[in-house]
C-alpha cells in the first residue's frame, strides 16, 4: 500500500489546530462586517508560509483579503509555554498564528505619487483593520487560550497595504 492508496485521514481524528483557525477566521470575517468596514474579496484560512495577495482585486467593487494562517506548531504545556521535556508526546499543542488584512492602496503613477489625502485615507483603513482584527481575536470563542502578540504593517507592495497580528494559541 502506498501513501496514495491509504484512505484519507481528514476528519478521522480531532484536529484542534484546524478547528481553532477556522473558528478564528469566522470571527475575523464577522468582525469586519460588524465594524462596518468595506468587504474584502476573500476572508478565511490560508495554507503556506506566507500570505499572498492573490485575492486582492478580481472582485466587483471589492479589493483586499483577510486571512488566518498557521506559522508554527510545537508541544506546549500552556499558552506560550513550550514543553521541551523528553516524552512530551502527550502534552498539548502550542501554535503561532497570523491574522491579517491587506487592502488596495493608491499607488500613483510613474511620475506622480499618491496625494497626501489618499495616503491618509489608506492609513485610516489600515489602522481600522488593525483594531478590527484585534477585536476579532479578543472576542472570539476560545480566546481565553490565546495571547495576542505584535502587529506588523505590510506593504505597500503590489498596490496592497495592511498588516497582521501574531497570536499564540494552545490546545490541551
Amino acid at each position: 500500500m502506498t501513501v496514495l492508496d491509504r484512505p484519507r485521514a481528514i476528519g478521522l481524528y480531532p484536529n484542534p489546530v484546524f478547528d481553532a483557525l477556522t473558528n478564528l477566521a469566522t470571527c475575523l470575517c464577522a468582525q469586519i462586517v460588524a465594524d462596518g468596514l468595506p468587504d474584502v474579496c476573500f476572508c478565511g484560512v490560508i495554507p503556506g508560509e506566507a500570505a499572498s495577495a492573490m485575492y486582492q482585486g478580481d472582485c466587483t467593487k471589492k479589493c483586499g483579503m483577510a486571512w488566518v494562517r498557521l506559522i508554527t506548531v510545537t508541544s506546549a504545556s500552556g499558552v506560550g509555554v513550550p514543553n521541551d521535556q523528553p516524552g512530551n508526546c502527550s502534552s498539548g499543542i502550542g501554535y503561532e498564528v497570523e491574522v491579517g488584512i491587506l487592502r488596495c492602496t493608491p499607488i500613483g503613477t510613474a511620475t506622480t505619487p499618491p496625494a497626501p489625502a489618499q495616503l491618509l485615507g489608506a492609513a485610516e483603513f489600515q489602522y481600522a483593520d488593525m483594531m478590527s482584527m484585534r477585536r476579532a481575536v479578543a472576542c472570539c470563542v476560545g480566546s481565553k487560550d490565546w495571547m495576542i502578540g505584535g502587529y506588523t504593517p505590510m506593504g505597500p507592495s503590489g498596490g496592497m497595504v495592511g498588516g497582521a497580528w501574531n497570536v499564540t494559541m494552545w490546545s490541551p
